[in-house]
């Protein structure tokens, strides 16, 4: 397995797309998922600017996904920057994917000098706890109890 940034890869950019919008585009209630694929081919950027998405590769397809993002909720724009989009091919869980694109995650984060990192998750405390990150406070946000969780750097 292999994590080239997306901006590289851009013939996998629409099934990250569909991936990241069937999963959280219920959230977005004023645009759709072509919305987000524009959004997205705008803003895809090598190593220099945020935001930074990655595509994890097996055998030449894609399996997941990772971004860093400036900010990732509207109700915390002083904290940045952030972790987001981490999602892997339902039959590829379980097989470490998740891990590695975080580990990626911070070392491009590490690379970029930042100092923390943040990530908010309704449901994977226990996962991102298990690779070294930590709980910085829980609140109510779009509808979802949610963690919001710092990496120190």
């Amino acid at each position: 397995m292999e994590i080239k940034n997306l901006k590289d890869n851009q013939q996998y950019l629409e099934e990250v797309n569909h991936w990241l919008y069937s999963q959280w585009g219920h959230h977005d209630e004023d645009n759709d998922e072509k919305d987000w694929l524009k959004s997205k081919k705008e803003k895809l950027n090598n190593n220099q600017s945020l935001p930074i998405r990655f595509v994890a590769l097996e055998d030449g397809q894609p399996v997941g996904t990772a971004s860093i993002v400036k900010h990732d909720m509207k109700t915390h724009t002083e904290l940045e920057p952030w972790m987001a989009d981490v999602y892997v091919k339902e039959e590829k869980r379980n097989q470490g994917i998740g891990s590695k694109l975080v580990n990626k995650i911070i070392e491009e984060a590490q690379q970029q000098k930042f100092s923390t990192l943040y990530l908010f998750t309704p449901d994977k405390k226990s996962f991102y706890e298990g690779l070294g990150w930590n709980s910085f406070f829980n609140e109510e946000y779009r509808g979802e109890n949610v963690d919001i969780m710092v990496y120190n750097l």
